[in-house]
């Protein structure tokens, strides 16, 4: 067991060397802290007495972010409205060190903004500010254009699609960008989203979680536990979404049930049991296993080792109330516990 932590560990030591393309839905998530101590008398729901404030990457940028963190490097390509709220968050990504030269700020459109309250430890309320319909196909060109030029350029390792149907992508677009990694040898991560089954093909990873898979296949959601190589329901729907999007590897995230790791003929999946110790919030634990995965790949780890790095990181983040980024140390040490 020690070999095989050892042998993990020393994967996070080549992050550093490594260059990711964020492509996908950027946002801004702010957080409303307090606490809440009675009821409203208008209305039944509580008051919240409102201690501070602050505002985080999310979605895309989270990824792109947790890339940073981990101690990697990386570029995002997406779009944020002419407004305070895309000038924030394009401020926040720069400051994290995150290349942001390739966004595109649209004249009339508002930002995403999710607005969550909480109050110790419970989420009371979220708050979303969000446009949804499609940008332009001018728009889609002149982002491909940017896509092209980095991936061509070799400046990057992987291309990472944050898919949280925001308007940004339209299947021809993601299949283009996927074609484009493709053909210069730079593997494409996907994080979709089920009401785009775009079927994109010649993708590395897929990473739905369970919920996500079942829709994506067009298949009624059943619940599971225990061993997904035992879980009938779940094989079904990961031969489904093999015949009809045809990744190299399919990453399924099951919450308490930890993952199942898909592969060749998607029949017998790899079970990477869940490592969380406490769970207080799963928001962004996604993003974090995205960049944690991608990262452990580019670094030289087979899927299965980079998908146990994931793991362990995710475990940590969902113990931290509100959307947040892993940091390099904050890994190696619960590795180093294993």
């Amino acid at each position: 067991m020690r070999t095989e932590i050892d042998r993990l560990l020393g994967y996070l030591d080549a992050f550093s060397a490594q260059r990711v393309l964020v492509v996908g839905d950027v946002m801004l998530d702010k957080y409303i802290w307090g606490s809440a101590n009675r009821i409203s008398p208008e209305a039944p729901v509580p008051v919240v007495r409102v201690n501070r404030r602050n505002a985080v990457l999310g979605g895309a940028a989270n990824v792109a972010g947790n890339i940073m963190s981990l101690g990697g490097n990386a570029d995002i390509i997406g779009v944020v409205g002419d407004d305070a709220e895309g000038l924030e968050l394009v401020k926040y990504l720069g400051d994290a060190g995150i290349g942001i030269n390739s966004m595109l700020s649209l004249d009339g459109r508002i930002t995403t903004v999710k607005t969550r309250v909480i109050a110790g430890t419970q989420h009371v309320v979220r708050i979303d500010s969000e446009e949804s319909e499609p940008i332009t196909s001018y728009d889609r060109r002149v982002l491909r254009k940017r896509i092209e030029e980095l991936v061509a350029g070799g400046k990057v390792g992987c291309v990472i699609l944050e898919d949280y149907a925001k308007g940004l992508f339209g299947k021809d677009f993601m299949q283009s960008i996927v074609t484009c990694a493709r053909n210069h040898g730079v593997m494409s991560m996907l994080d979709p989203h089920p009401s785009d089954p775009f079927n994109v093909k010649g993708l590395t990873l897929m990473t739905p979680n369970r919920v996500e898979a079942f829709a994506l296949a067009g298949v009624k959601y059943v619940s599971g536990s225990g061993e997904p190589g035992k879980d009938p329901a779940l094989l079904k729907v990961a031969g489904i979404i093999r015949r009809l999007w045809q990744p190299e590897y399919l990453l399924v995230t099951l919450g308490a049930q930890g993952m199942a790791l898909f592969s060749g003929d998607f029949k017998n999946p790899q079970h990477i049991p869940t490592r969380a110790r406490q769970v207080f919030d799963v928001s962004g634990a996604g993003d974090t296993v995205m960049a944690t995965m991608t990262l452990a790949m580019l670094s030289g780890a087979n899927a299965y080792d980079a998908a146990r790095i994931a793991n362990y990181a995710a475990g940590v983040v969902v113990g931290i109330v509100g959307t947040a980024c892993i940091g390099a140390d904050a890994l190696r040490s619960v590795l180093e516990e294993a």
